[in-house]
């Protein structure tokens, strides 16, 4: 069994790589970088810049592509960072397909984000919420989903969507891997009581996913079927590292630090480590239905909380 799969050597990517490897798959990777050495590999890699070429897979027909490659975990602050989320998000995305075009694969699935959604808040959001994202990151997302849905190849192409939250794995990009980063070096605070909820998942549980998914296609949300609070992560995470529980910040107090933030924000012209934005991801709960994906394509993912060890 072939599999093609961009955006290697990624975080997400390189887990995907492995898993697949281990099932006896042959793995042709494309990516940014070259391949590292040292690393084992089953199949070619191409080092292609996909936001400015459309790379030449030589006719090759794979049983499964996993599209994982794309720009996030960055808020842009000018024009050019906001433009480059669509060059490699959409533009990306349209060249994968467009070398896909001559020989189309079984089955390819895109790795998207619960960031289509456009909420800053929710509970229990189903996949046939509207898709309301404003920001580069997430019109860019919903823009490359509608492309993979609607692009015409020349054969029947089984299409999948998994639209992601929170990741949790060893050296996780993004939000929870700062979380983790504040935890170990004693500056994490838990705002209000640490009540609002998030969405996590399993690095571990995402590739096995991809490979039911890629069998059926379809769109969906894909957690580890809870919430998850900020006070539930902080001590499981904690007491796996064995450091001092800092006291809660009163609300009134993070506000004030955070209007802090926003005040030297404008004077520096530079963002603070602490806004009004990361304020309210730490005091709004936000969370995905990922019911759909359990009962439909028959997974049932692991507990974040009960494997917390694997991500530290």
């Amino acid at each position: 069994m072939k599999l093609f799969l961009t955006g290697y050597p990624g975080f997400l990517a390189s887990s995907i790589k492995t898993w697949f490897e281990e099932q006896g798959w042959q793995v042709d990777t494309l990516g940014l970088l070259a391949f590292p050495s040292g690393i084992k590999q089953t199949g070619k890699h191409i080092q292609c810049n996909l936001a400015a070429e459309i790379p030449d897979l030589l006719e090759e027909r794979y049983d499964l592509v996993i599209h994982a490659a794309g720009k996030a975990h960055i808020v842009p602050k000018t024009d050019a960072e906001k433009k480059s989320f669509y060059d490699v998000n959409v533009t990306g995305t349209r060249n994968v397909l467009t070398a896909l075009q001559k020989s189309p694969p079984k089955a390819i699935v895109f790795i998207s984000s619960v960031a289509v959604y456009g909420v800053e808040k929710g509970e229990n959001i189903r996949e046939d919420a509207p898709l309301l994202a404003k920001t580069p990151y997430g019109e860019s997302k919903i823009m490359a989903e509608k492309l993979l849905l609607e692009f015409p190849f020349s054969s029947n192409v089984i299409r999948g969507i998994v639209r992601l939250p929170l990741i949790a794995g060893k050296d996780a990009p993004g939000n929870l891997g700062s979380m983790i980063k504040a935890i170990r070096k004693g500056y994490y605070f838990n705002v209000a009581g640490g009540k609002a909820k998030r969405s996590v998942v399993l690095k571990e549980d995402i590739a096995p996913f991809l490979l039911a998914l890629g069998c059926r296609g379809g769109v969906y949300n894909f957690t580890d079927g809870r919430g998850l609070t900020y006070d539930e992560l902080y001590r499981a995470i904690r007491k796996q590292i064995d450091c001092p529980r800092r006291p809660d910040l009163p609300y009134w107090i993070a506000w004030c630090l955070a209007f802090a933030g926003e005040t030297l924000s404008l004077l520096l012209h530079r963002s603070m480590p602490f806004d009004f934005y990361r304020l309210s991801k730490l005091t709004e709960s936000l969370t995905f239905d990922g019911s759909k994906a359990e009962k439909e394509v028959d997974f049932v993912p692991h507990q974040v909380l009960e494997n917390i060890g694997q991500i530290l």
